[in-house]
């Protein structure tokens, strides 16, 4: 039977970046070249992972790894790292069984992922909230329950396209969305340092009369504040900053944070390089992250012929999912956890 692959908890995928790809672009069993050849697939062989120190002080008793590399059979190797609670010194290097003993000696399971990844669930737990660190033996908890079947991954919703969880890695045309960076995407990177440099870049504030002139020609002024206040209420955030670039009443109409803010974790929780980005400082500003926030809705999910960073957001949007599956019953035990306290 040989060996046979493990998957990382968070988004399903390999931990090798060892894969084939094809540059005609023909072979069904080889990813297509020409999307992958700029995409830096090294973040596949980050592997960490998440296990429990029952000798350890205090109620979290649990402990992250440092990176590592799967090795065969369920064996993972990690660097033990300098959590507090690890059983073992920081530098060593430490054989470790992931989700399961197939070997049945009674080692102790770890739960597998890609550092990348454990960044996007932490922001997800977080949503923003700084400060906020993960509960370890919580997660654990939801690790385990949702544990089981093969011993190869958890037993999660891990969206479109569903990764495959057979015994080896098996590469598909068309889904090379899989093995895409859902956190490090340069042309996403590049988009937000042109936003900031807008950020840096002093705004010209209009003359008392050249606003009235404006306000004469523009129809958003016949209406009460009141009223442009509740129209933001209702479009998504690039409507709101859509409607700013075009009227120069609504540009100046102040737009509550807590509204804009709310919008943005509702609408785009995954598109966390926006957040804490002040965009209403001027209408090219404006214009810039509407054109963003657009692009982010119509292309960054599986199925859109767009190549590029929406590849990087449409594994980051799927990635969330999963996440947010996570989130919900972490969420729930949390909240038993803290009464208990």
């Amino acid at each position: 039977m040989g060996g046979w692959a493990i998957f990382c908890a968070l988004c399903g995928g390999p931990f090798s970046s060892q894969i084939d790809m094809d540059c005609e672009g023909t072979d069904e069993r080889a990813y297509r070249f020409d999307i992958l050849e700029d995409c830096n697939l090294d973040w596949l062989d980050e592997l960490q992972a998440l296990g429990m120190n029952l000798d350890a002080t205090g109620s979290d008793k649990s402990f992250l790894t440092g990176v590592g590399r799967y090795w065969d059979c369920g064996g993972i190797e990690v660097i033990a790292g300098n959590h507090m609670n690890s059983p073992y010194p920081k530098d060593k290097v430490v054989p470790m069984v992931a989700y399961h003993d197939f070997s049945e000696i009674g080692l102790p399971h770890v739960f597998p992922f890609h550092s990348v990844c454990y960044e996007a669930l932490r922001r997800c737990i977080s949503l923003g909230q700084r400060g906020c660190e993960i509960r370890g033996d919580v997660l654990y908890r939801v690790f385990e329950e949702a544990n089981g079947g093969r011993y190869v991954r958890l037993q999660l919703d891990y969206g479109d396209p569903d990764p495959p969880a057979e015994q080896v890695w098996e590469i598909l045309r068309g889904q090379e969305i899989l093995v895409v960076n859902p956190v490090d995407i340069p042309e996403l990177q590049s988009e937000i340092r042109d936003i900031k440099s807008l950020l840096r870049t002093k705004v010209d504030h209009p003359s008392d009369g050249e606003t009235k002139r404006h306000a004469s020609d523009d129809i958003f002024s016949r209406l009460p504040i009141e009223l442009r206040h509740k129209i933001f209420e209702y479009l998504r955030p690039e409507s709101i900053l859509a409607l700013k670039t075009a009227s120069r009443v609504m540009h100046t109409t102040s737009c509550l944070e807590s509204l804009w803010v709310g919008k943005l974790v509702d609408t785009y929780p995954w598109l966390w390089e926006v957040l804490g980005l002040d965009v209403f400082q001027s209408q090219d500003l404006e214009e810039k992250a509407s054109q963003l926030l657009r692009t982010c809705r119509e292309n960054g999910a599986f199925g859109s012929k767009s190549h590029g960073y929406v590849l990087g957001l449409a594994n980051r949007r799927r990635i969330w999912g999963v996440c947010e599956q996570i989130r919900s019953q972490y969420m729930e035990k949390l909240a038993v956890v803290t009464r208990q306290v």
